[in-house]
């Protein structure tokens, strides 16, 4: 249980140091990363991420596309699907997170967290 805790504690840690003078709330700052990974993102599979109703998902969405950091994308051949990719300041808001931290540091995260996550599926539950 300890180390179970232990494992929790450094992830909300690294999570500050990525977040700690970012003027956007934790949640925000994940999201901006998620559509950095998979490219764009349905307000749906967002909310479900994030275990939030689509609203909720929604507002998220609208604080950064005030900011101009996400735009919205329609499906021409479905116009009630809308997709939600970064702009290119979106974009540059990422890599800026991201600049805190050397190439070589950036690698050997990426790394070890690799490992923790093969480590987790061994885990049978």
């Amino acid at each position: 249980m300890t180390e179970m805790f232990n494992i929790q504690n450094k992830s909300k840690d690294f999570m500050k140091t990525l977040t700690h003078d970012e003027n956007l709330s934790e949640n925000l700052v994940l999201l901006l990363l998620r559509l950095k990974l998979y490219r764009h993102m349905k307000i749906t599979e967002i909310s479900e991420a994030f275990m939030l109703t689509p609203g909720a998902a929604t507002n998220m969405c609208d604080k950064l596309e005030d900011l101009n950091y996400i735009e919205r994308i329609r499906i021409k051949d479905d116009r009630r699907v809308v997709r939600v990719a970064l702009t290119r300041k979106g974009e540059e808001r990422v890599e800026a997170i991201f600049s805190k931290f050397s190439k070589e540091k950036i690698e050997r995260i990426s790394s070890i967290l690799e490992e923790i996550n093969k480590l987790f599926e061994k885990i049978e539950y």
